[in-house]
């Protein structure tokens, strides 16, 4: 919610927005937790527990893990919540959780190094524990894909696998007439 300068003072300080980010200084350059990441809590109410982080906030430097830190926030009664209360996931700042090494299932601390994958000479930031030296692989994001569903517009999968076009020698690919008209006439061939 935008609201312009003649209306905020105006209104009571409590019902300001308020921007609850970072300057650019103070926030992080290079994140070594990513969503989807198992990580241990070291600080804090929930200290010594572990979950996947469900959400990144990188103007706050805060991370939500999922089941954990939670508080209770006041809704309208509903089916879904006829006391009118619900849990909800609160922001958890990334110095107090730590990534979970995966060969020892304990807490570790992370180094980042400049790999480059010999094959395709491509160079990305790995991490790796710092006590055992395991390569922790990012998880990725496949959340999206929960949502899809096919629908009436989609195509069958047997149908798109199907081959519809065998080429042959000296048969040209489209019609003639096609071709012209793909074919740039302003070029001038020598």
């Amino acid at each position: 919610m935008r609201l312009h300068r003649s209306i905020l003072h105006m209104l009571n300080s409590r019902a300001r927005p308020r921007d609850k980010s970072l300057p650019k200084d103070l926030r992080l350059q290079r994140w070594k937790v990513v969503k989807g990441d198992t990580v241990m809590i070291v600080s804090g109410k929930d200290r010594g527990q572990t979950g996947p982080i469900t959400q990144i906030s990188r103007k706050t430097n805060c991370v939500y893990v999922k089941g954990l830190k939670l508080a209770t926030k006041c809704v309208p009664k509903s089916d879904e919540s006829p006391s009118g209360t619900t849990l909800v996931e609160m922001p958890i700042h990334v110095s107090n959780v730590a990534l979970i090494d995966p060969s020892t299932k304990m807490p570790t601390k992370v180094r980042l190094e400049l790999h480059a994958n010999p094959e395709t000479q491509r160079k990305e930031l790995r991490r790796y524990a710092v006590g055992t030296g395991t390569y922790i692989p990012r998880v990725p994001d496949l959340s999206y894909q929960e949502a899809w569903a096919d629908g009436d517009a989609d195509t069958d999968p047997d149908v798109v696998n199907k081959v519809s076009f065998e080429p042959r020698a000296g048969v040209a690919p489209f019609p003639v007439g096609v071709m012209s008209e793909i074919k740039n006439r302003y070029k001038k061939h020598y």
